[in-house]
This record gives structure tokens, sequence and C-alpha cells, in this order.
């Protein structure tokens, strides 16, 4: 992918002064002959409105929600989020958020700000192709063997200490039953903790990163999504594009509008637990073709051409 275009890495490892040198940066290199500048973290997007605000950009400048931030942080970390939008977001063509909800707490959030801007709600595409692109196949210890699974980062938001929680309640009556929790981050250690605990070191494995999640989603008797909080999740999207016992938390906005999966509260390991028992007891082979005909309206192509029409 990165042979097909010019991409430049700024060469310093702390984020913060990373911010602090693009607008220098953007102003040396005299990028005029860009038309669009798109974005999806708030620091980089008010960074690149402001700079479009001060003339160092004459790009239109599309901003895009990546979270549901007033949820997600508090404090001064909060503050240092609200201070990019006030810095940048009057800088923007066209503020992009995945759901109404994400839509909904921005403008509860900044009133004054998002008055003058151009928000609208588009739903995240789904990358067909991405499916095809990776490479791997299933670890040989869970080739024979009948799990759940889950994926994201290894954090407090992603709910995985509560789906551990409902999985010890559920292995209790599927004891041929495996949990793998794919990905990595720095919940590993208290997680691998909480397993030791309730005695489920045999029956729940985190194996890290993998290159390819669609054929683990694609074997496991459930895929499950056990978040506190999203955005919106695009592994949801991954998992329906494989298997069709789909259980997921309402962690953000838009959740509750998708066919057939099995949903459930954030934080309440008792429905969590049932909503999966629910997911292995079910004939869901019907899903198949709801969940293609989702899929199918969210299309890279679509999306680009919602965000042309929205551009202002």
């Amino acid at each position: 992918m990165e042979k097909r275009y010019d991409i430049v890495y700024l060469p310093f490892s702390s984020y913060a002064i990373g911010i602090l040198w693009l607008l220098p940066y953007l102003l040396i290199k005299n990028y005029r002959d860009v038309s669009y500048t798109f974005s999806s973290q708030t620091i980089i997007n008010g960074s690149l409105g402001l700079a479009k605000r001060l003339g160092v950009l004459k790009a239109k400048v599309i901003l895009r929600e990546s979270n549901s931030i007033f949820q997600l942080l508090t404090g001064y970390k909060l503050k240092v989020y609200s201070l990019f939008y006030t810095l940048g977001y009057k800088g923007s063509s066209l503020v992009i958020t995945q759901t109404d909800y994400m839509k909904r707490q921005l403008v509860e959030a900044l009133p004054t700000l998002t008055k003058n801007l151009n928000i609208k709600t588009i739903s995240n595409p789904f990358n067909f192709d991405d499916i095809n692109s990776r490479t791997g196949s299933i670890a040989k210890e869970f080739d024979n063997k009948k799990f759940i699974v889950a994926a994201g980062r290894l954090a407090p938001a992603k709910g995985f200490d509560i789906l551990i929680d409902a999985f010890r309640e559920i292995a209790m009556v599927y004891s041929d039953l495996k949990l793998i929790i794919l990905g990595e981050g720095a919940e590993r250690d208290n997680l691998n903790k909480k397993i030791e605990e309730l005695g489920l070191k045999e029956k729940v494995h985190m194996p890290g990163y993998v290159q390819n999640v669609y054929v683990y989603f694609k074997k496991a008797e459930v895929c499950v999504l056990s978040s506190r909080i999203e955005g919106f999740p695009n592994v949801l999207l991954q998992m329906m594009s494989q298997n069709t016992a789909i259980v997921a938390t309402l962690s953000a906005g838009g959740i509750e509008d998708i066919p057939n999966i099995q949903t459930c509260p954030t934080e309440d390991m008792e429905k969590l637990k049932n909503s999966i028992i629910n997911a292995l007891e079910s004939d869901t082979t019907a899903n198949k073709p709801i969940f293609d005909s989702f899929l199918k309206s969210r299309t890279q192509s679509s999306f680009y051409t919602q965000i042309m029409e929205s551009v202002h």
C-alpha cells in the first residue's frame, strides 16, 4: 500500500512534539496543491482545522469523529481535547460522526461551537478487500476446538474483564468451550491475573495480535463484542462478514439498528452471559444473507460519495 503513495512520517517518538511540529511542517512544505485533507483523531483534526484558519492549508478540511470523546475522557485530558475542538473545528468543511448518537453528544457538549459546523452522520464503510488481503491461519492449538472469540485492544473500554467473568459461568455448562481474546494492550497483566484467579488458564487464551482475524471469526461458535464504550466498532462488521452468531453490548449508537444480532446492556455480566448462551443455542444460519445485505450497504465507494456530496 505504501508504495503507491508518498507517505511522510514525522521523526518524533513523542505524540505531543509531533503535533507541535505539524503546523510549521505544513507551512514549510507548502501543500497548496492539496484539495482535501481527511483526519480522524481529535487533536490532529484540531491542528489541521487551525492550519486552515491560519491560511497554512488551502484544502477543504474533512474531520471524522473517531470516538465518543465526551463519554470516554474526563479531567485534564478532556480539557486538552476540548481546546483542540475550539482551536480548529471552525476551519472544517465537514465534520463526520459515525452515528447520530455521536452527533448528539458533540452538539450537546459544544453547542456554541457546533452551531455553525457542517456535521453529517455517515456510517463506517466495510472494506471487503481486507478479507482477501489478510494472511495467516488459525493457530494449530485451536484447530479442533470449539471457542468463543472477541477482539480488540486490551483496554478497560473493551470490557474483556466482564466477558471473562461471563465466560466462567458459561464454561460450567459448556465444558469443552474455550474463549479466545485477540489483541494486545496495557491490560494484559490485569486480565491474566483475573484468568488465573478464576482458574481459567486452560480455557481462556490471549494470543496477542494476529494478522488474520477473519479465520478466527469464521470458526468461532459465537463472536462477541463486550465493550463498555465505542465510537462505532468496525470489528463488529468484520465479525458479521464471517459468522452468523454475533453478540454485542450496546456500547455505541447504531448497534441497536443492526438486524439479527444478540444485544445486551454494557457492564452487565449476567445479561452478556445470557446473550452468549442464546447465541450458542440458536440456529443462526438464516442471518447470513441479512448480514451480507447490511454490509453491502456500507461500501467504501458509497462512503466516499456521501462525503463528497456533504462537503461545503
